[in-house]
């Protein structure tokens, strides 16, 4: 604790300088976790950002700083993250979502025609982001999402009912392994590992914190995404659409393999800072 009698502004203020070399975004880190721990918005701490912090505040605080400081993901601290229109529970048993990965959601959604019943599949589902994102949006379709992790699929259901999306269901499932073999789908959509385990970015930032299981992948981090592009193929219908989130440098490799298992219509799809992020694919006939 650095300040004898601090207001609730003065502990931002402090706070942002102490995260300034750990944080891209440090007053905002610091903004969003005070607002965590006096269990108020920032128009109430804006309001009364004069008042002395009472002690209880002043300690929890602090707390949190310093496990930020240490390099502790904000959304792990807080326990939640926003995306699309969704709140999603996380914890270290998931990855937490990305503003990235809204973009495969929007695209998915570009392929999912209104007023209509659909099936869907996510696979390795993780806090459900993309599935209930596509779930309600979507009211008529029925989705299905999958993972590898009991934990993480604790967290799904969970969001599925925080979020009030009730056309999601859950599957224990190392990608398509216990998929029904008769199932069908319109699309199937999934954010996999696609990260080399030798890259030097799983020791900076968030990614030290982060499930491995959901980060890592071998063959060049494109071991699962042919995986899924190899087995997904007997469970699309025709001119049913896959669409995955990949490295920035993989969409060559990643398009190679979709056209030699028979996809067309392949289509990259660029993120937030103009970065190749996904990619699109029609399988026109089944296998």
């Amino acid at each position: 604790m650095t300040l004898a009698s601090p207001t609730y502004q003065g502990l931002i203020n402090d706070a942002a300088q102490q995260l300034h070399e750990t944080s891209d975004t440090p007053r905002i880190d610091a903004e969003v976790l005070l607002q965590h721990i006096v269990q108020r918005n920032m128009a109430w701490i804006i309001a009364y950002g004069d008042t002395i912090a009472t002690p209880q505040h002043i300690r929890e605080y602090y707390i949190v700083i310093e496990q930020r400081r240490q390099g502790q993901p904000v959304a792990y601290l807080i326990g939640y993250r926003d995306f699309w229109t969704l709140t999603l529970a996380v914890s270290p048993a998931v990855l937490i979502p990305r503003p990235d990965t809204e973009v495969l959601v929007e695209n998915a959604l570009a392929r999912l025609p209104e007023n209509t019943p659909l099936n869907i599949l996510d696979m390795g589902t993780g806090s459900g982001a993309i599935a209930l994102s596509l779930g309600k949006e979507r009211p008529l379709a029925q989705v299905l999402a999958t993972d590898l992790m009991p934990d993480a699929l604790q967290i799904a259901r969970a969001n599925a009912q925080s979020n009030q999306v009730d056309n999601v269901t859950f599957l224990l499932s190392n990608w398509c392994e216990n998929i029904p073999l008769h199932a069908q789908f319109d699309l199937i959509a999934s954010n996999p590992p696609y990260i080399e385990p030798d890259d030097e970015h799983l020791q900076q930032g968030d990614l030290r914190f982060e499930p491995t299981t959901a980060l890592i992948a071998t063959d060049h981090g494109l071991a699962d995404l042919n995986t899924i592009v190899e087995g997904c193929r007997h469970y699309l219908k025709p001119n049913g659409w896959l669409i995955l989130e990949h490295g920035y440098n993989q969409a060559d490799a990643l398009a190679k393999k979709m056209r030699q298992c028979g996809f067309s219509d392949i289509q990259l799809h660029t993120d937030l800072n103009n970065l190749p992020r996904c990619t699109s694919a029609r399988l026109p006939h089944q296998h």
